[in-house]
């Protein structure tokens, strides 16, 4: 199963449809902060399943949520307090509480990948060009594993 992650589209549907469209995901993830963007994608990829958490300019959408993909859970948050810098401590207790594998956050627009306390966590970074590039994550999973990876979109022509 592949899927994509976005975050942060800020008004770019365009360049997430290229994306979609070079790799038709089973399914994606958005993260907040443009969610109108990401739901006029859903006519044109039926095939994909679609899933999002509410950002903090969005007005829409659950804040956070829980999926399982295959055997792999995925808590999903727009929530900055997941990165690097500010670990929040509930937000790591709440994501093991949960089972949680792979935890997925938005909002710095700063693409993050690390493993911490034995959950993996990514953030996207943006899919618009707000600083200087565009990110996204993609990732397989294959039953219990899975490889989670950051993505240029510079490395490839949109």
């Amino acid at each position: 199963m592949r899927m994509l992650v976005f975050s942060d589209s800020h008004g770019d549907s365009e360049s997430m449809a290229k994306v979609m469209k070079r790799f038709y995901p089973d399914a994606a993830i958005f993260l907040g902060d443009g969610i109108d963007d990401f739901l006029i994608l859903e006519k044109d990829f039926p095939h994909t399943n679609f899933f999002n958490v509410q950002g903090t300019i969005d007005d829409k959408g659950d804040p956070a949520r829980l999926e399982k993909f295959e055997d792999v859970a995925v808590y999903m948050s727009h929530e900055e307090s997941f990165s690097k810098i500010k670990a929040d401590r509930e937000h790591v207790f709440e994501a093991l509480k949960l089972n949680a594998q792979i935890v997925l956050y938005g909002h710095t627009h700063v693409p993050e990948l690390f493993v911490y306390r034995g959950l993996t966590f990514m953030n996207p970074g943006t899919i618009s060009a707000s600083y200087g590039f565009r990110t996204f994550g993609m990732i397989d999973i294959t039953g219990d594993e899975y490889l989670c990876q950051i993505m240029f979109t510079d490395l490839f022509v949109l």
